[in-house]
């Protein structure tokens, strides 16, 4: 059986479909031929405009189709509709939205996509989605009636959206992603944060003695981190422009533009008193000059930018070196124990502890 063409007039916006548009949908026709579709079974239209058309205007034949799909990849849906008066078509487009946005093929009640008012390219791509979910479907030959006994083929699909709607949500709920998102990396203990944050200590965690080796260290680190901070503040040029590069673009563009009205002098002498005496054509002034002064220009940022990285290294080297040396020196503390400040802290906090839990009892 042939269908008319001429069922229907084209609109605008079929008119204009391009070729890929075109192929695209004669494409769909052909599998769901091959897929024996009930409601295409034996339709034959040849004109790829005609079933660009045929899928993509609204129509109850349309509907079938999309209906035959969603049927078939989620076979509960067969049972739903066969319950619905011819009155209820709209409770069947609601579902069959519905199960397209399950499925992530469209948005939630996305109604104008399955009656076909939507654009013709999302159209398509829909219905081929639909095609690929069936035709990747394990169970494809009994799908399509090629065993007595048809399962519900659609569930698992249904089933990895639900599981994946989960995992994103779980994912997205736990603290640890939540920091990984908005990262804190602040090696320091605690305890030395206000230091390095440049606040001042309550007066009854300052050390009474001037000349308690926690306190030398102390003002050690104090100093490492006024260090630290100076070397920030002078390195800023490291994640802005380099101080001075405008003089320096403006100082290369004053030259490039002098070469180049030398280049045009010699071009426009060349052409009136030597081109009689030369065999050779005028040479052709190349127009990338603006191309060779922005990439000049980069290149000696890129270059200012990596020396100052390379000194912030080992800056940073180096400030390390002399805090692990801190952190792994051992020496007495009054007690007859050798000792590094970073043990003899912990023992002061232990102690404290227990001293706070007695307090408690």
């Amino acid at each position: 059986m042939e269908c008319s063409a001429n069922h229907r007039v084209a609109e605008p916006g079929l008119k204009m479909a391009g070729g890929m548009e075109l192929r695209k949908a004669e494409e769909l026709f052909q599998r769901l031929q091959k897929l024996s579709c009930l409601p295409v079974k034996g339709l034959y239209m040849s004109e790829p405009e005609n079933i660009h058309e045929f899928l993509c205007t609204p129509s109850v034949i349309r509907l079938g189709i999309l209906e035959w799909l969603c049927t078939r990849i989620y076979p509960p849906l067969q049972e739903q509709f066969s319950t619905l008066k011819e009155s209820e078509g709209e409770e069947k487009i609601k579902e069959m939205a519905k199960l397209g946005f399950e499925l992530m093929l469209c948005p939630d009640e996305d109604v104008d996509l399955i009656k076909g008012n939507a654009p013709s390219s999302k159209q398509l791509l829909f219905i081929g989605r639909l095609l690929d979910i069936l035709q990747t479907s394990p169970n494809i030959s009994r799908d399509l009636g090629l065993e007595s006994s048809s399962q519900y083929i659609g569930e698992t699909f249904v089933n990895y959206t639900y599981d994946n709607e989960d995992l994103l949500g779980e994912l997205f709920s736990c603290l640890d992603f939540q920091e990984i998102l908005t990262p804190e990396c602040n090696p320091w203990p605690a305890d030395l944060q206000p230091l390095l944050l440049k606040e001042e200590l309550p007066e009854s965690s300052l050390p009474s003695d001037k000349n308690n080796a926690i306190g030398e260290h102390l003002e050690e680190l104090q100093k490492i981190s006024t260090a630290l901070h100076d070397l920030e503040e002078e390195c800023t040029f490291i994640r802005s422009s380099v101080p001075g590069i405008e003089t320096i673009t403006q100082t290369l563009k004053l030259a490039l533009t002098d070469f180049h009205q030398l280049i045009g002098a010699f071009n426009q002498v060349y052409e009136n008193e030597f081109q009689e005496h030369c065999g050779p054509k005028t040479p052709c002034l190349s127009h990338c000059g603006p191309f060779f002064q922005s990439v000049h220009c980069l290149l000696s940022s890129c270059s200012k930018e990596l020396e100052a990285i390379d000194q912030f290294t080992a800056t940073s080297n180096t400030i390390t070196e002399v805090v692990s040396k801190k952190e792994q020196f051992k020496e007495s503390w009054g007690g007859g124990t050798m000792e590094t400040i970073y043990e003899k802290i912990n023992e002061i906090k232990q102690n404290y502890e227990v001293f706070l839990n007695s307090l408690q009892k």
